[in-house]
């Protein structure tokens, strides 16, 4: 993809492409290590607004080169995969330019449907037939992905990624016009979305997190996900959330490797956001920053204050899964506690550690001076739940 310079003005889009790249390639790795084929479809393809002859700035040409880049690499180790897309454009214009960017491609196979979104799903369910899927959501607003329209897609095997856009959402969601609120009943998939916000919010959510809780709920039980989480995108130029990426899973190995990609994310979209910042600060007053220029990184407090109050919600989850049952794999664990956002592997570990220490847990398996814990080893609980409460 490009680089973010190439996304100036649009920051947020390049860290949603960044995040895009890394979790297809994981996703394409682990799948094609089982599996000969995977099919990646893009429900809103554009392109939209691309400066790139090449187009390496949308996210159809990023699929198909990191695609290309895993399919060469399975050749060379000597096992021959087949990934292929589906890209689906309801615009003409758009769709006329899609196809001419895509007729050029042989080496992969690509299929591009001039359709709306929902229109096309069992156009699409036929193709996907029994390969693994990674579906991808990317739609400016709120409308054209209903839950009921889509799950006929999401239910199959695989995963789904969902640009759920906050920033439109948050301002519409309470319009007065009932014409307008109901426009919601479709993405949530009823008309009840509202008595479980409503219920969040009464229970001491933020609006923000209620609104996102609720369409994690219907996602999940949409299409029979055993994991579902998000990652957070803020502005570039302020603290303030722009759009959530929602994935859904059935694996918690799902789980682990998209929170990997969100700790690696952060990093990046601290880094690119500060100097969006700087650029700003620069072009309003014609003043370079004497720390900037010095590459002098400040603190992102923001974001560790978030994240501060994410791994209070993560220990809750683990107190939750270990007062329930009192032995659990390893493996359960890494899926239920990382579902909280910004709550990575390392950070289970370091509790697991801690309750080994003062003796709460046991992990069967760790053997020797082995710390952490592996996939396949069990956690067993030796207190009390009272107690349990106490260390964590």
């Amino acid at each position: 993809m490009k680089p973010p310079q190439a996304y100036r003005g649009n920051e947020q889009t390049y860290i949603k492409h960044y995040f895009l790249e890394k979790y297809l390639e994981r996703f394409a790795y682990n799948i094609l290590s089982f599996s000969n084929d995977l099919i990646y479809v893009d429900g809103f393809s554009g392109p939209w607004k691309s400066k790139d002859e090449s187009y390496e700035d949308t996210s159809f040409a990023i699929a198909i080169n990191k695609l290309r880049e895993v399919r060469d690499a399975k050749r060379k180790r000597g096992q021959t995969v087949y990934p292929s897309c589906i890209f689906v454009e309801r615009k003409p214009d758009s769709f006329a330019e899609l196809e001419q960017a895509v007729s050029r491609i042989s080496d992969l196979r690509v299929k591009a449907i001039n359709s709306d979104f929902e229109s096309a799903i069992p156009e699409i369910v036929h193709e996907v037939g029994e390969s693994f899927a990674f579906t991808f959501i990317d739609h400016t607003g709120w409308k054209g992905f209903g839950l009921r329209q889509i799950q006929p897609l999401i239910k199959k095997k695989g995963e789904v990624l969902v640009n759920f856009m906050f920033d439109y959402i948050n301002r519409f969601a309470q319009h007065p016009d009932r014409a307008t609120a109901e426009t919601f009943n479709s993405l949530y998939g009823d008309d009840e979305w509202y008595d479980s916000f409503a219920g969040y919010v009464d229970e001491g959510t933020t609006r923000e997190d209620a609104l996102v809780a609720v369409y994690m709920d219907r996602l999940r039980l949409a299409g029979n996900f055993k994991h579902v989480t998000c990652t957070r995108i803020q502005k570039p130029l302020v603290d303030r959330s722009y759009f959530y990426l929602v994935y859904g899973t059935r694996h918690w190995k799902g789980i682990q490797e998209f929170r990997k990609v969100e700790e690696e994310v952060a990093q990046e979209q601290g880094r690119v956001f500060r100097a969006a910042r700087q650029q700003s600060k620069l072009a309003k007053t014609g003043q370079d920053d004497l720390f900037a220029s010095a590459n002098i990184s400040e603190p992102n407090l923001p974001f560790e204050q978030q994240r501060a109050r994410k791994l209070q919600l993560g220990r809750r989850s683990l107190f939750s899964v270990l007062s329930a049952q009192e032995e659990v794999s390893y493996e359960s664990l890494l899926g239920e506690v990382l579902e909280t956002p910004l709550v990575w592997a390392r950070d289970l570990n370091s509790w697991l550690t801690e309750l080994r220490t003062k003796g709460a847990i046991r992990v069967d398996g760790l053997e020797g001076r082995q710390r952490v814990p592996k996939p396949g080893y069990l956690v067993r609980r030796l207190c009390t739940k009272d107690r349990l409460q106490q260390f964590l």
